[in-house]
């Protein structure tokens, strides 16, 4: 009976790795970016209104959000985007996401809406294929 402890210290050993070659292999992915997500409308029971505690890591296939969130990353949720409704800087009480993030408000297909915030240096993959979101409303207008 003594291997008893050394096949639970094998099991646990594989299961720690698996974890970390998954979120290894996640967050190496091209188009992936480290974001913080909140729901800013009732209805969405998948998303709290206040900012999620840990960062998810998060990826567009088309007009449809694919976010990580857990701790081996395994918990996928994905946010079926009608569009983007504004670009702006980050609450400055968010954090985790290194100086000055960047927000994005989205409109859902559903009619909810959610925020993503994301370091300012991942902000071409924050916006995804809402690429206008990225110019200021003045830029927009003037088609500068």
């Amino acid at each position: 009976m003594l291997w008893v402890p050394s096949l639970v210290t094998v099991v646990v050993i594989c299961l720690a790795v698996a974890v970390l070659w998954r979120r290894r292999r996640i967050k190496s992915a091209p188009g992936i970016f480290r974001c913080r997500l909140r729901s800013s409308s009732w209805g969405l029971e998948s998303l709290p209104q206040r900012w999620s505690r840990r960062s998810a890591y998060a990826s567009w296939v088309h007009d449809v959000l694919v976010v990580y969130r857990g701790v081996a990353l395994s918990r996928v949720l994905l946010l079926a985007c009608r569009f983007a409704e504004d670009l702006e800087d980050a609450p400055a009480n968010l954090r985790h996401l290194g100086p000055y993030p960047l927000l994005l408000r989205l409109r859902l297909d559903d009619g909810a809406i959610v925020e993503v915030a994301a370091p300012r240096r991942e902000c071409s993959e924050l916006v995804g294929p809402y690429v206008a979101a990225q110019l200021h409303p003045s830029e927009r207008r003037s088609g500068r």
